[in-house]
């Protein structure tokens, strides 16, 4: 199935755009309520792992505060996805120009935050933390903000660490003279 550009620029059914709505606002309020049960309830952590109360009546799981910190991360990536994508939701809703094209973009981009979100906080704490260092000398508020952030621009952050990627790991080919071929006239060389 191949998409004109008539496809392009279908309007969204009005349903699909009040469930969407739905969708944010539980989105939104689950990835908070996330947020809040596994807070930390005291900085610096105590101990190596600590329990955690996600449905009150259901008991407390014991999470190592490695684990805590990794669920704060991919939540507060999302987060910052949700941000990015509610953001341009409404801008583009408003503007009536929210077309049936981008519903995949709007669906993901909560994943996709959190994805970044975790690869760059693995990037800071592999490159910018000591590794002898454990969970119990981090900020939560500096790992969720960094993690917002990367998932809030998940754009530019991934352009970023591409072109990071890219300039570490840089192949420079020499030039290869083709003895087939003649090789055209050099114009900074003078004639001969």
């Amino acid at each position: 199935m191949s998409l004109n550009s008539e496809d392009m620029k279908e309007p969204v059914p009005s349903l699909w755009v009040a469930f969407f709505g739905c969708y944010l606002t539980a989105l939104s309020m689950t990835l908070l309520y996330l947020l809040v049960r596994l807070w930390p309830g005291h900085v610096p952590l105590k101990s190596d792992y600590s329990g955690v109360t996600l449905i009150p009546g259901l008991g407390e799981v014991q999470v190592w505060n490695e684990t805590r910190y990794l669920l704060i991360v991919a939540i507060t990536g999302a987060l910052g996805g949700f941000i990015h994508l509610a953001t341009s939701f409404a801008d583009y809703l408003g503007n009536r120009q929210f077309v049936s094209s981008w519903k995949w973009w709007y669906i993901l981009r909560p994943f996709i935050g959190s994805a970044l979100a975790m690869i760059v906080y693995f990037a800071a704490r592999g490159g910018l933390v000591a590794g002898s260092t454990g969970a119990e000398s981090l900020s939560p508020y500096g790992i969720a903000a960094l993690a917002g952030l990367a998932g809030m621009f998940s754009k530019q952050g991934a352009d970023k660490l591409r072109e990071v990627f890219e300039n570490l790991f840089r192949t420079e080919k020499p030039p290869r003279a083709d003895p087939l071929r003649a090789q055209p006239p050099d114009p900074l060389k003078p004639a001969s």
